[in-house]
């Protein structure tokens, strides 16, 4: 009996292997971490390029929001010449509403799908992209549009509007590379929302 043990801890037959597939294991997770970071990083610029798209657009674009298409700045008697008084109206794509005023689809499309208004995402050439063709994770229901008051406007009959512009991504569900390899019961996380903005004459 004695011996047998001995013989059995001297026994070092397949201890190469058991070390192997401890470094191939710990090989895998790592270069598997840095693929998903890299990933990430990547997904995270592309939606912040598509907002920062979008936004050039909505500025250079009739607003989604009808209410400043009507808008003067002497609604409360000012004259002309005055600053804009304050105001934010904030378009959703989820609900295709804006919370003052109407919501034009048309301008909104235009954003989201580019100056052809299309009705797909994909690629296309630079002057016709829209957001969804820069980052095609992203649906209408991800998407909002805000206009406020960027203190640079004057009231007037038309007025001198120079809004803020603000596009906004949120809501995306974030896309695993390594971990859905592993499991999809590890589930999905969602991105932090991205937003850029932009000032000057909408003319």
């Amino acid at each position: 009996m004695i011996s047998a043990i001995k013989n059995l801890t001297s026994d070092n037959k397949g201890s190469v292997s058991v070390s192997a597939s401890l470094l191939i294991g710990t090989f895998i997770i790592l270069v598997g971490g840095g693929l998903e970071l890299t990933f990430s990083y990547w997904q995270s610029n592309t939606m912040q390029h598509a907002a920062k798209h979008g936004a050039r657009i909505a500025i250079t674009s009739a607003p989604v929001a009808t209410e400043l298409t009507t808008m003067t700045g002497m609604e409360g008697g000012a004259n002309p010449g005055d600053p804009m008084s304050d105001y934010k109206i904030v378009c959703s794509g989820k609900t295709s509403s804006c919370n003052r005023g109407g919501f034009d689809q048309s301008a909104f499309n235009k954003i989201f799908y580019g100056r052809d208004e299309d009705g797909t995402c994909g690629a296309t050439s630079d002057e016709r992209r829209g957001l969804c063709d820069i980052f095609d994770n992203v649906t209408v229901e991800n998407m909002t549009v805000t206009y406020e008051n960027s203190g640079l406007g004057r009231a007037g009959s038309p007025p001198d509007l120079m809004p803020l512009v603000t596009v906004e991504i949120q809501g995306i569900e974030k896309d695993y590379l390594f971990l859905d390899l592993i499991s999809s019961a590890l589930g999905s996380k969602t991105m932090s929302a991205r937003a850029a903005s932009i000032g000057e004459d909408m003319n």
